[in-house]
């Protein structure tokens, strides 16, 4: 079993994220789905990381505008 998830980028480009969810015979399944969940989500922060780091000062200087508005 395995988990996979595709992004498109900015430039229009796909990313196929993938990780596996195998676990040995004797062991619960559902602590392989546990494992690849989180293992995916690390892929996922790492992808996106930069992109929220990117946008957090934008969020920072439209504040002030909005707070005009309310």
């Amino acid at each position: 079993m395995e988990l996979s998830g595709e992004y498109v980028g900015l430039d229009g480009q796909p990313q196929l994220l993938r990780v596996p969810c195998e676990t040995p015979d004797d062991a619960d399944p559902f602590q392989g789905l546990l494992s690849g969940v989180a293992q995916m989500r690390e892929l996922v922060i790492e992808l996106f990381g930069p992109l929220v780091q990117q946008a957090a000062p934008d969020q920072e200087a439209a504040a002030p505008e909005e707070a005009m508005d309310g």
